[in-house]
């Protein structure tokens, strides 16, 4: 008796997005100097990481030209984002909240595991990534759910409980809130600088 395969339906997915930002290395490069001046004159803060320096969470609101300009680029991306899982997401009757903050890794530093609880989306934008080492502040996401057990008999997808995932300079990464994730320990000596922020919706009041 012969059978076919109908379908395969991908219950509660947990998607992980990819952007990267053509010809960024002018926009890092003016990050790099407003950040540089921001920790020359504001103090830290301490939150996942683990030193390091941390800013406030105001990304959305600052006024300096290359925050501005990220921020415009990381809010299409969520627009885009999420009509790509929802077509009919209407834009002109949703508020979209954002916030943003700076992370800057020198040698030894790291975020510890944390997920960013009522966010919708949650994202980083990678400014500059430490080059020649194998793990120089590699971000892993770790499995939302128990994985299947098989003994090491099947591998893939479902049997994972983690996955790491080493950026480069001008990629968003883009990520349910709820996921836990953390950034492993930079182990070298160029600073790993980079961008995280969340995206939360709102119906617009009439």
């Amino acid at each position: 008796m012969e059978f076919g395969l109908k379908s395969i339906h991908q219950l509660f997915p947990t998607p992980l997005l990819r952007f990267e930002i053509a010809d960024c290395a002018a926009l890092n490069q003016v990050l790099l100097a407003e950040i540089a001046l921001r920790r020359s004159i504001e103090e830290g803060q301490t939150r996942s990481n683990r030193t390091g320096w941390h800013s406030q969470p105001d990304l959305f609101d600052r006024a300096e030209p290359g925050h501005r300009q990220l921020a415009t680029l990381l809010r299409a991306m969520i627009v885009e984002a999420t009509t790509n899982f929802d077509p009919s997401a209407d834009f002109q009757r949703i508020d979209v909240e954002c916030e943003g903050w700076v992370n800057v890794n020198p040698r030894g530093a790291y975020n510890s595991p944390h997920d960013h609880p009522g966010a919708f989306w949650s994202g980083t934008y990678y400014v500059q990534v430490p080059a020649g080492e194998r793990d120089a502040g590699t971000i892993e996401f770790i499995a939302p759910r128990q994985p299947l057990r098989s003994g090491g008999t099947v591998r893939g997808d479902l049997t994972a409980d983690k996955a790491r995932v080493r950026p480069t300079a001008g990629t968003v990464l883009l990520f349910p809130g709820s996921l836990l994730h953390w950034v492993h320990p930079n182990d070298s000596e160029e600073e790993r600088v980079s961008i995280a922020f969340n995206a939360r919706f709102r119906r617009k009041s009439r």
